[in-house]
């Protein structure tokens, strides 16, 4: 069980900044296969969506790249009131309530919706409970998008983070890979093997790791395989499976050289009588179940995480 007096339902959104608005729709939108959604933002934010919530990913111009936050889908209203005072009240962190005006933009409902940093890295969550879901159709369905988005930091001090967030933040331990060089953390009670991902880093400094789409089969990994191979796209990491939640995963590069990915089969978790999380191999030949490796790049690669 979680130790927050709070919620989750999902991850609903990452937001990202990019170093070249045009070139970074062209990938979500002719290698990625997401849609995009009218009108931009006041500040020239772009947001794409790959089913009928009003966005996955928010994508924003900007001087160089970087990850701006991740928000989070609470069950109820009153599960973002009790959150807000958690973090405020209890763990005494500074919380910023959004505008009607940003709540606006975002495309988000309910009476609340605020952003907190998570004291170990500085990086912004943002807390809601509903957002716009848009019945027009996609424009782009060459992949069957499942639902459901993940991402990972690569962070300075990885079981610092891990013992924060689980401990207050409403995170539990799916699994570990080695002394706590990648930590699985699921949002209670979203069934989800991760949400979140920490990952140690190996220089000290704290990236923007990836973020993961789920999709429906194993064409749409092939596919967009494909597509990478034709378009010139570096490929991060796979066709591989990961020992930890069982998916089927393709890594990708974007324009940036941060690194996007499909995912196939994620393990799901009961809300009640969960399995105890593993301590799994970081060796090298156990480190993914089709033998695939990563590129040097893999952990190198990335862009800063905003921490203001």
């Amino acid at each position: 069980m979680s130790k927050a007096p709070f919620r989750y339902r999902r991850l609903g959104y990452i937001a990202l900044n990019v170093s070249d608005i045009e070139r970074s729709t062209a990938f979500a939108e002719d290698i990625f296969c997401l849609t995009r959604n009218d009108p931009d933002g006041p500040n020239g934010e772009r947001f794409f969506r790959s089913g009928p919530k009003r966005q996955d990913i928010v994508l924003t111009q900007a001087e160089k790249p970087a990850f701006v936050r991740s928000s989070w889908e609470l069950e109820t209203a009153d599960d973002v009131h009790k959150a807000k005072h958690h973090f405020e009240k209890t763990l005494g962190l500074k919380v910023e309530d959004l505008s009607d005006d940003q709540r606006a933009v975002l495309g988000l409902g309910g009476d609340l919706a605020f952003r907190v940093r998570e004291p170990s890295t500085k990086s912004c969550f943002e807390y809601y409970s509903k957002i716009e879901t848009q019945s027009s159709p996609l424009t782009h369905t060459t992949t069957k998008f499942a639902g459901g988005i993940h991402f990972g930091l690569v962070v300075p001090k990885a079981k610092e983070t891990v013992k924060y967030v689980t401990e207050n933040m409403g995170f539990i331990c799916s699994d570990y890979v080695g002394d706590h060089l990648v930590s699985l953390l699921r949002a209670f009670p979203n069934p989800n093997h991760h949400s979140f991902a920490p990952v140690q880093s190996p220089d000290g400094t704290c990236k923007f790791h990836h973020i993961a789409f789920m999709v429906s089969e194993i064409d749409d990994i092939g596919k967009l395989f494909n597509r990478c191979k034709r378009s010139d796209i570096g490929i991060a990491f796979g066709i591989g499976r990961h020992p930890t939640s069982g998916s089927i995963h393709l890594y990708i590069y974007d324009p940036d050289d941060m690194v996007w990915e499909y995912t196939l089969g994620m393990e799901q978790f009961p809300e009640t009588g969960a399995r105890e999380p593993r301590y799994m191999s970081a060796r090298p030949e156990d480190f993914d179940l089709w033998g695939a490796m990563p590129d040097p790049g893999f952990l190198a690669k990335g862009a800063e995480v905003l921490t203001e």
